[in-house]
């Protein structure tokens, strides 16, 4: 059986919006599987809004991050 680890890097590759989502997250500290909470609470997030609003994913529309 794969480890967490083996599984998220096969999930999330380099040049992805999940990727960089997921690399933000490490670098705010968290570990491992806290960021992968984090990015799946995120797509639930896009998932919802696309119900809700009745449209694709887009993600080149998707808001840039606030600078911190």
């Amino acid at each position: 059986m794969p480890s967490s680890r083996a599984t998220a890097v096969t999930v999330l590759p380099e040049e992805s919006t999940s990727r960089t989502y997921y690399d933000r997250k490490r670098a705010e500290g968290k570990k491992h599987n806290a960021a992968l909470i984090c990015l799946a609470r995120r797509r639930c997030d896009v998932l919802y809004a696309m119900l809700r609003n009745g449209t694709h994913y887009r993600p080149e529309a998707a808001p840039a991050p606030a600078a911190a």
